[in-house]
């Protein structure tokens, strides 16, 4: 299975947990990267996709917008955590 644009979303938001890409160009491209890219995300895998709009947009990105920068990506950085342990547990 060919996971292009999960495996995009994953990196960048990867990017951001592990310092290489500030809060200030995450918060204005996240948005527009999902816009862009969910949809095909949904094509290619509809579990994976969704599990990434549960962990890194509903619990993350719109949860975190009231937070200060460091308590933000503390919040990314643990639900981007939760999100690949599926992956661990097998779960996808």
């Amino acid at each position: 299975m060919k996971l292009t644009n999960t495996n995009y979303m994953i990196g960048y938001v990867k990017d951001f947990v592990e310092g290489r890409t500030e809060r200030l160009e995450f918060d204005l491209d996240f948005p527009y990267n999902i816009k862009k890219r969910y949809p095909k995300m949904l094509r290619e895998c509809p579990d994976l996709a969704d599990c990434f709009s549960c962990y890194l947009v509903e619990q993350g990105y719109d949860e975190g917008q009231v937070l200060d920068d460091d308590d933000y990506k503390e919040l990314m950085r643990e639900r981007f955590e939760q999100f690949m342990s599926v992956f661990d547990d097998g779960i996808l």
